[in-house]
């Protein structure tokens, strides 16, 4: 029986819960502003350390919202709110997304911000909102770009920087990457991403 399956045979009691929405916005003709938010609610009383029983709440609400220029895919502006935590020291992290302003959202991304705002020097649940938001901004980007073939920007280099390799369909040698390239009559690089010269 898969385990979806025993959950609606057996109705099974809710307890915890995450949702994340994360939306791109156009902005102008050269950015887009892209918005998440993350929302963890416990769903259940529970017991505190010291056995004081807490109803149902949310635990964590927040939201990261960044501008990110189309041309380079950097993100020039950067911010975050946090409307529910769940400790008082929790107030102040907020902060800690600055430290990734100026980034570029392309290979090596998740490794920079773990280096930059990862484990103790920030935030586990915005680290992992920012990550989500990452390829959704790429998302965006394309669906921008979309808008108005004149303002498309396509090349074997652009390919190959953030859709090549990045799964099973967009592989190299796979019939989409032939019949994009075909299309819009663009050459691959040579030399694979990552590849030493």
């Amino acid at each position: 029986m898969k385990l979806a399956d025993l959950i609606e045979a057996n109705p099974c009691e809710k307890i915890q819960g995450r949702r994340i929405d994360i939306t791109s916005y156009e902005c102008d003709d050269t950015h887009i502003i892209v918005c998440g938010e993350l929302h963890d609610r416990r769903l259940v009383p529970t017991y505190t350390i010291d056995n004081h029983q807490r109803p149902p709440a949310s635990v964590h609400r927040m939201r990261i919202c960044m501008k990110v220029t189309t041309r380079t895919m950097a993100i020039e502006e950067i911010e975050a709110e946090l409307s529910a935590i769940p400790h008082d020291e929790c107030a102040d992290m907020h902060h800690t997304v600055e430290a990734i302003k100026g980034l570029t959202l392309s290979p090596g991304f998740t490794a920079e911000v773990k280096k930059r705002i990862g484990g103790r020097k920030g935030c586990i649940h915005l680290t992992t909102l920012l990550l989500a938001m990452a390829p959704v901004a790429l998302q965006g980007y394309w669906v921008h770009n979309d808008r108005d073939p004149n303002r498309r920007r396509l090349t074997g280099e652009h390919l190959e920087q953030y859709l090549v390799d990045t799964c099973r369909v967009w592989r190299r040698e796979g019939a989409l990457v032939e019949k994009i390239t075909r299309a819009a009559k663009v050459t691959m690089p040579t030399q694979r991403r990552g590849e030493p010269e």
